[in-house]
């Protein structure tokens, strides 16, 4: 049983670590927890002393940009635009921060990009320049590798007559799947890979592949909150898979 008398230490001892990591180390803390409006607030209270740091923008950014999957409609919108915005001003200030290029290809990524209707080419070309930019420096980054994974599943599907004059020519689904087992390969605890994955192996009718990484996913021990849900959209593919045309668990029905 939890010793009551000990609570108030270990409180005192938490926030005593807080203190001493900073805004920015429990900020990155908690983005790796998957708590982004808390970690917003820790980069927000780092900014406040300090405006112009690039550290803070570009983390500022990335919090904004995890935090629009959790909105609709035009709050997304404006909190991808707002991240996008101190992305840019963190690469102007510094344009050495690998995090930072990854960061905006993820943010105007998302913005603009990734889904079905984008018909922007001048995003999509942005996008993959700063993926390269940093695979040219880290090939084997596996962030930038599952961007570029993203960045060929949606770019591909356009057809080729209108890829092809802008220089998206390239873009395929087989190096779509290329980079995304690169990705899971150098980050296998990213369940978020994983998953991209496996639906990608759905996508191109390949059910096998796309079973056994799916499986891999629910097989993970001490799954962190930011990955709970993806776990349970495993479980529910795998049973699709092995239960075709069969009602969903958990559906009443009409």
């Amino acid at each position: 049983m939890f010793d009551r008398k000990l609570a108030l230490p270990i409180l005192l001892i938490t926030a005593f670590l807080a203190a001493e990591a900073g805004p920015l180390r429990m900020g990155d803390h908690l983005m790796d927890r998957g708590e982004y409006l808390e970690a917003l607030a820790e980069y927000r209270d780092a900014e406040s002393n300090d405006p112009n740091n690039p550290e803070i923008m570009w983390r500022i950014g990335a919090a904004l940009t995890r935090l629009s999957s959790q909105m609709k409609g035009s709050a997304r919108h404006d909190s991808l635009e707002v991240a996008t915005n101190y992305l840019i001003k963190a690469i102007a200030a510094d344009q050495s921060i690998v995090e930072a290029h990854i960061e905006y290809a993820r943010a105007l990524g998302t913005l603009a990009l990734f889904k079905p209707d984008w018909d922007d080419v001048r995003v999509a070309r942005r996008v993959r320049e700063e993926l390269l930019l940093v695979l040219d420096e880290q090939s084997d980054n596996p962030d930038a590798l599952y961007l570029m994974g993203l960045w060929h599943k949606w770019v591909c599907p356009k057809p080729l007559l209108m890829r092809k004059p802008n220089d998206l020519g390239a873009a395929c689904i087989d190096s779509s799947a290329y980079y995304l087992r690169r990705a899971v390969k150098k980050n296998k605890e990213n369940l978020e890979f994983q998953l991209e994955l496996g639906l990608l192996y759905l996508s191109m009718e390949q059910e096998g592949a796309a079973k056994e990484v799916l499986i891999d996913i629910t097989k993970t021990k001490d799954v962190p909150n930011k990955y709970l849900e993806m776990v349970e959209q495993a479980k529910l593919l795998i049973y699709n898979l092995e239960n075709p045309g069969a009602q969903n668990p958990g559906d009443n029905g009409q």
